[in-house]
């Protein structure tokens, strides 16, 4: 059974250093419950500074495998316990630590605990890294991996080429995490005094742009210094090796109450720069959650101009069919002003006969010009539904599914957002689908027709049973006629000619301009109304298709809310943290 090694707060009995630790503690265990169930990553590290909070000061050495990150382990310790080599020589990270004794043992697939009896590390864990430009991708994943549970970064580059690509993009994942870093320039005994200033400036210029600030930089000469501990060369080349400020920095400077200091302060500024990486993620969903809005309301205010439209439209065909009908109301008159008249007598007498000429010169060709003009009215409503449904749902999809599949923006926003958002693309996309597979535009055509004249039949008090428009008119309005015919004899040998035709005769075009004048009315009002409904319920079915998103877009935002908000709350805290650990 493994025993805990002491760490760096066992023996500290502030009061105040104390609390702040609770205080760390409480928030990292906060952040840690603020994060999302997806970013595993994320928990895990916050984790790690949970376990190792209590643990050893922790100093992580990162660099090219070959900058010499074993020659300054060698040289700190004045002995050879790193083997040195031009290639990388292991695949693990070693965990230096305090024993009676020489020994290790494996902690993991690719960490290794090594114990060594040095006092040094009795208060300071030293961690040895794989270099971070090896060939074997591993070294560079696991280094990148401990990172986030250093409490100081020793960053080792070499002289030969100082602040490499690989270098520098390493020190932008550093930046991320907010770590402190002391940079070490080795190998400065192969140069002149004048080139390592050079390069001390270079570096000075070139991490002052990552990190925002002048980088503390010790330059040295490691293994130089290892051999003049050892005895193997002159003493002066202790001096050459200008190692003796590192090493105070490294023994002195960081002292128990530095270390204090620093350790504390370490994992607060790796939860202000996660914060910063959340909020930055939080702002990518807010944008496009704000896009996929800006999308709908502008495809709202496309389907309220289509209304304007479609309703200025569709009136060509009400006018169509109201001048028709007027046609239908001169010719009715003509025919009744012409042929209720003594020379028509025998016509007149024969009522059969005389609303068979009546329906034959009056509405011959109209009852089919009138229902050709309103199915064509209807099948045109009817199209523009299917053209606007497949415009404004697709054009939406076009431009929603690019975001869902572009690996840049899934990865700014997070996978499980991506995903949910995705999946309500596809569920939008399945519902159109299948709204338009049962969309039959004869059925559809003959659906508004029918609502339309059975309308305009109930208003002339017929019942379903009629049969149609062209009985409406035949039936209601060539009956007006009617009563102008059937006169006796008698009748009509004393009076016709001086009173009663002109009489019938008024009032027949009299009662058939009424008559028509109701139809007309009756079915542009019933046409205007159905074609109304018919866009409104269009344009709801249309916008209906979002609704799943709307949903997403409250709910989301609702999480991204409150997310941020806790996220601000834990931020907030770490900084007032931060400014009472400085004051120590």
């Amino acid at each position: 059974m493994s025993i805990r090694s002491e760490g760096i707060f066992d023996t500290v009995v502030d009061p105040e250093v104390q609390s702040l630790l609770r205080h760390e503690n409480r928030l990292l265990v906060e952040l840690r419950e603020t994060l999302e169930r997806e970013q595993s990553d994320e928990r895990r590290r916050v984790d790690e500074l949970l376990a190792t909070l209590d643990d050893l000061f922790t100093v992580v050495i990162v660099g090219e495998f070959n900058a010499g990150k074993s020659s300054l382990i060698n040289a700190l310790f004045g002995a050879k316990l790193r083997v040195e080599g031009p290639i990388p020589v292991d695949d693990k990270i070693s965990v230096l630590r305090h024993g009676e004794k020489a020994s290790q043992r494996d902690i993991t697939d690719y960490v290794v605990e090594q114990f060594y009896p040095i006092d040094f590390l009795r208060n300071i864990t030293l961690v040895d890294t794989p270099g971070t430009n090896s060939i074997v991708q591993r070294h560079q994943e696991i280094t990148e991996d401990y990172i986030p549970r250093a409490d100081l970064v020793l960053f080792v580059t070499s002289i030969d080429r100082p602040l490499s690509e690989s270098e520098r993009k390493f020190l932008e994942y550093i930046r991320e995490w907010g770590k402190k870093v002391v940079f070490v320039l080795n190998k400065i005994d192969t140069k002149s005094d004048d080139d390592i200033n050079q390069v001390i400036e270079y570096l000075q210029s070139n991490t002052r742009s990552i990190f925002g600030f002048d980088p503390v930089i010790y330059p040295v000469a490691a293994r130089l210094a290892l051999d003049s501990k050892l005895g193997s060369v002159p003493p002066r080349e202790w001096t050459r090796s200008r190692f003796e400020a590192l090493e105070d920095y490294v023994f002195k400077v960081l002292s128990e109450k530095e270390r204090v200091r620093i350790k504390l302060q370490a994992p607060l500024d790796t939860i202000i720069s996660l914060a910063k990486k959340q909020f930055t993620m939080i702002g990518s969903r807010r944008d496009l959650l704000a896009a996929d809005m800006e999308r709908i309301r502008t495809i709202t205010d496309q389907l309220e101009r289509a209304r304007a439209d479609l309703e200025s439209n569709f009136r060509q065909f009400v006018i169509r069919i109201d001048n028709l009908m007027m046609d239908l109301e001169r010719r009715g008159v003509d025919f009744l002003d012409r042929y209720v008249r003594i020379q028509h007598v025998m016509m007149l007498r024969d009522s059969l006969r005389f609303r068979e000429e009546f329906d034959r010169q009056v509405f011959q060709g109209f009852k089919g010009s009138v229902e050709t003009t309103i199915q064509e009215s209807v099948d045109w409503l009817v199209k523009e539904n299917l053209k606007l449904w497949n415009g404004t749902v697709e054009a939406f999809h076009r431009g929603a599914e690019k975001d869902a599949r572009d690996a840049e923006i899934v990865g700014r926003v997070g996978r499980e957002f991506a995903y949910n958002r995705e999946e309500v693309y596809s569920r939008m996309r399945a519902n159109a689908e299948q709204r338009l597979s049962e969309y039959d535009v004869n059925v559809e055509s003959r659906r508004i027709i029918d609502n339309a004249i059975r309308a305009v039949l109930h208003s002339f008090g017929l019942g379903a049973g009629a049969l149609g428009l062209g009985y409406l008119l035949t039936t209601a309005v060539s009956s007006t006629a009617i009563d102008v015919t059937g006169l006796t004899a008698a009748t009509m040998l004393l009076v016709t000619s001086f009173l009663i035709l002109p009489y019938k005769r008024g009032k027949a075009k009299s009662e058939f301009r009424e008559r028509i004048e109701e139809l007309r009315n009756h079915l542009r009002e019933s046409l205007e109304r159905e074609s109304t409904n018919e866009i409104d319920r269009m344009l709801r079915s249309i916008s209906g298709a979002f609704e799943p998103y709307q949903r997403f877009y409250t709910a989301e935002s609702e999480k991204i809310e409150t997310f941020a908000t806790k996220l601000t709350s834990v931020e907030n805290e770490a900084r007032e943290i931060a400014s009472a650990v400085a004051k120590l």
